[in-house]
């Protein structure tokens, strides 16, 4: 189908993994430093991907209303036309970015209070993908057949981290250095 979102594409994919609730939907996503999904999204989305017949629910609601849903060869084709297509590139829109560099010539304290930020907010970010386990909730099967890839993945996002708190001290010593 045409005209998903990511977000969509995103809930197949935790989908095509294993049947889900909303909820562990929306768990798994929490625990993605990469892509999150807020309910707002979620709930919409799986209306509009069962609209589509891309995902079926089991026609159970459990305990509170729990409906599980799966994925059907429909939205399992979906899936993998989009992983298919290119992707776009990377588009970085940096506001941190752009109030340093404007900043950084008018006032050396507001300049180090932004890169002070910025570090700090890319230490959070550390944390939170360190603390992923990749594939925790996932069979032996789901595991072996993803391979390395997600503790890849969570390496990347480690260095990336890792990177930028490096950069943002170079940046500090940068600034004391030219006081």
């Amino acid at each position: 189908m045409e005209n998903l979102t990511p977000t969509a594409h995103t809930i197949l994919g935790y989908v095509a993994s294993h049947p889900r609730s909303g909820y562990e939907i929306r768990q798994a996503a929490s625990r993605n430093p990469f892509w999150g999904i807020s309910d707002g999204q979620l709930y919409p989305q799986l209306r509009l991907l069962a609209g589509a017949g891309l995902i079926e629910s089991d026609g159970m609601d459990g305990p509170r209303g729990k409906t599980i849903w799966r994925i059907t060869p429909s939205g399992r084709q979906a899936l993998r036309d989009w992983l298919g297509e290119e992707t776009p590139p990377v588009v970085i829109r940096d506001e941190n970015l752009v109030k340093l560099l404007f900043a950084a010539p008018l006032d050396r304290g507001l300049a180090r209070a932004l890169v002070e930020e910025r570090r700090a907010q890319f230490a959070s970010f550390r944390d939170l993908v360190a603390a992923v386990a990749p594939g925790a909730s996932w069979t032996d099967a789901e595991r072996s057949a993803a391979a390395t890839v997600p503790a890849l993945v969570r390496d990347y996002g480690l260095e990336f981290a890792d990177d930028a708190v490096a950069w943002c001290d170079r940046v500090l010593d940068a600034l004391d250095g030219d006081a």
